[in-house]
């Protein structure tokens, strides 16, 4: 049986490779026909931008090129090897395996089949939502709190969301795109826009009241906005790097942390332990399949798997338009 992968051959390169598979899979690998998956701008389009961290480090070998992206996406199961026990043939299932047309998965990566009436295109949100629930998890609001998230792509959109359904007071919003701080209030996942192209982070959170922004989620990964939540915090509050930094930076740790005691917490999404994520996945899928996590608002573009590299461009050049970029595949 063969399949077509989406490959990046290179830095900014893109490329449909095929592969066969045995009919029949061994041990724990699982054969599956994609319906749909979902890019993620953050992982995806740092192998295709080149600025992964881990591309030059000699010890990461899964971070070398050629790389095949992809870890979430919905498929129908064709076949299973004899040591599977969770999944059967012609079960829907989200699984965290590359994006193609036909793939195969072993037992590493979280997978589920979906609930009745689980709508399939929300399912492919489930691993970036899991990304966007680590802030919450490692800094969950306090009574009566206030939060600003700073970047409104798609994790950011939903650690708003998380945050608001976890009892914040008030849940901002901060981006440069007024497009996006629109479609992040229109899906209720914030309660005010704080647009930051002419007005510092800083000056907005003056609007949350004496108590200011007591956590700032950086949903982005970049040194400005970074920077710009370590300034607009308030004094002993929190500041949680959601986004992953793609260069090294500099800040004034005696300034910006040590004399307003700041927090400073790291949320990549590698951190919460994996009996952590057990327990919390059920009510994660639940959130999602019941729509009070809402995920269909965030699509912005679908597109067949083989034009991708239209969605890749897009969501590093024309960030107002691009947000949720869904690929489809074709049926059996």
């Amino acid at each position: 049986m063969t399949g077509k992968l989406i490959v990046f051959p290179e830095k900014g390169k893109f490329a449909i490779d095929e592969v066969t598979y045995a009919d029949v899979p061994t041990g724990a690998n699982v054969l599956i026909r994609n319906r749909c998956s979902l890019i993620s701008a953050g992982t995806e389009l740092s192998f295709y931008t080149g600025t992964n961290r881990s591309i030059p480090v000699p010890e990461a070998k899964w971070a070398k090129y050629p790389f095949r992206p992809g870890y979430s996406a919905v498929g129908e199961v064709l076949a299973v090897g004899p040591d599977v026990r969770d999944l059967k043939p012609g079960q829907i299932i989200f699984h965290a395996g590359k994006h193609g047309t036909i793939v195969q998965i072993d037992d590493w990566g979280w997978r589920f089949p979906l609930p009745d009436g689980m709508n399939e295109e929300a399912a492919t949100f489930a691993y970036l939502a899991e990304v966007a629930m680590t802030s919450v998890c490692l800094a969950p609001p306090r009574f009566g709190e206030n939060v600003v998230v700073v970047g409104m792509g798609v994790v950011g959109l939903l650690a708003a969301r998380l945050y608001k359904l976890a009892g914040a007071r008030v849940v901002a919003g901060a981006d440069l795109s007024e497009r996006r701080l629109a479609m992040a209030k229109k899906c209720g996942a914030i309660d005010v826009a704080f647009p930051v192209r002419d007005r510092s982070l800083a000056d907005w959170t003056k609007e949350l009241g004496p108590r200011g922004a007591e956590t700032v989620v950086e949903a982005v990964g970049a040194t400005p906005s970074i920077v710009s939540a370590l300034q607009a915090v308030a004094r002993r509050g929190r500041v949680v790097l959601l986004g992953s930094p793609r260069v090294p930076m500099e800040f004034d740790p005696y300034r910006d942390i040590h004399a307003r005691g700041i927090q400073l917490i790291g949320a990549h999404g590698g951190v919460p332990d994996e009996a952590t994520r057990k327990r919390d996945r059920p009510f994660l899928i639940e959130l999602l399949a019941s729509g009070r996590l809402p995920v269909r608002e965030l699509i912005t573009h679908r597109m067949d798997y083989a034009s991708a590299q239209a969605g890749y461009e897009g969501l590093v050049k024309q960030t107002d338009d691009y947000v949720g970029v869904v690929l489809t595949y074709p049926k059996g």
